[in-house]
């Protein structure tokens, strides 16, 4: 299973909304997807239809008590498997990055035993149903929903990742923060793509941050899709739906399977291809 790190460094980018939708639409292509919420804020599930925000969690276990966060995973209707961050104060945020700082590898253990149902140790005389599981798994992805960047989540989710995508909306400040932390997220060695998000191309001074990032970062690092900008979204959200369900023809709908696709592709076949 791949890991993909969602992460931005401002708030109000729309990187649990890209999340949330990408988890959805990979799912939908068949993909075995788990979206994992590592952000104190703790509104992924929100996204992926829970009426409530999830009471416990990774939080309880970082913090070193409560339940096993496994008995608060949960699955959408469009089978994306959900693990909840769960409710935290500013105190439990505390200890949750006290305790990632000392323990570099919690949350690269914690995404092997989501894996572990496709585990190598699988008996062969298992049923073609149990085969098919596994194979899911294999071809399968988690997404992380990381807490802005710089931060002990963040670190540990690119830590885990095998990409990561950053989410910038097209101006000024976020492109200003992207540009001054870019060596930062290359450190780790992942590859990056930069996905601009809540594009408006009449508005000359998003093109000008888009032209600043891109001699920033390169023009390889952001990806060729941009997600239009569209109030739609949040009316979709509002009424616990998708743009690109109740508007599949506009741009924002567009954009977002041209990211899903992107990302599709960039996992490799998946489980049942045949390759």
């Amino acid at each position: 299973m791949k890991t993909v790190a969602i992460v931005s460094t401002t708030g109000g980018a729309g990187r649990t909304t890209l999340c949330a939708a990408l988890a959805v639409l990979l799912a939908r292509r068949g993909r075995a997807v788990v979206a994992v919420d590592f952000d104190p804020q703790n509104l992924l599930g929100a996204h992926l239809g829970l009426d409530t925000l999830a009471a416990s969690g990774l939080a309880a276990a970082l913090a070193g008590g409560g339940e096993p966060w496994h008995a608060h995973t949960w699955r959408s209707a469009d089978g994306v498997l959900f693990v909840p961050y769960g409710q935290v104060d500013a105190a439990g945020v505390a200890t949750c990055e006290a305790r990632l700082a000392a323990d570099l590898r919690w949350l690269a253990r914690a995404l092997g035993e989501i894996a572990l149902p496709g585990g190598e140790n699988a008996d062969d005389d298992e049923n073609t149903d149990d085969n098919n599981e596994r194979n899911a798994v294999a071809h399968g992805v988690a997404l992380i929903d990381a807490a802005r960047y710089p931060s002990q989540h963040a670190e540990h989710a690119i830590r885990c990742a095998d990409l990561v995508l950053c989410v910038a909306p097209p101006d000024p400040a976020a492109c200003v923060t992207i540009a001054a932390r870019i060596d930062a997220l290359r450190a780790a060695g992942v590859e990056l793509r930069i996905v601009v998000n809540r594009l408006n191309p009449a508005r000359d001074m998003q093109r000008d941050a888009i032209a600043m990032l891109r001699a920033a970062a390169g023009p390889s690092a952001i990806l060729d899709v941009r997600v239009h900008h569209d109030a739609a979204v949040p009316e979709s959200f509002a009424r616990g739906g998708w743009i690109f369900d109740d508007v599949p023809h506009s741009q924002a709908s567009h954009d977002l399977h041209g990211v899903a696709n992107w990302l599709d592709a960039w996992l490799g076949p998946r489980a049942g291809d045949g390759r």
